[in-house]
């Protein structure tokens, strides 16, 4: 479930944007999301916050790839989630110098 959430997230950004470079930060967005939530499960130590953590949220977006693809599938995915994240940190960069 929580890849075609994504992934209809992304038809949503795409459609209404328009532009390669917001669907890119969405991405990024999500995977700052993902792991700052788990992060906080570990160390607030909740229990009902660890249950529901582990039950609906992924620890990252390369672990929903993780969990509905494998082989050459998978490694295709996951070079393409490196390269987003390639041109994400290339955007985050060159709006940091131009500041």
């Amino acid at each position: 479930m929580d890849l075609v959430i994504i992934l209809i997230l992304i038809a949503i950004i795409c459609f209404f944007f328009r532009d390669y470079k917001h669907a890119v930060y969405f991405l990024g967005i999500i995977e700052i999301l993902f792991r700052l939530i788990h992060f906080a499960k570990v160390h607030l130590k909740i229990d009902a916050l660890t249950k529901l953590v582990d039950k609906y949220i992924p620890t990252s977006l390369f672990d929903i790839i993780a969990k509905y693809s494998t082989g050459l599938l998978y490694d295709i995915l996951i070079w393409l989630l490196f390269a987003c994240f390639v041109s994400w940190l290339v955007y985050l960069v060159r709006y940091f110098f131009k500041k």
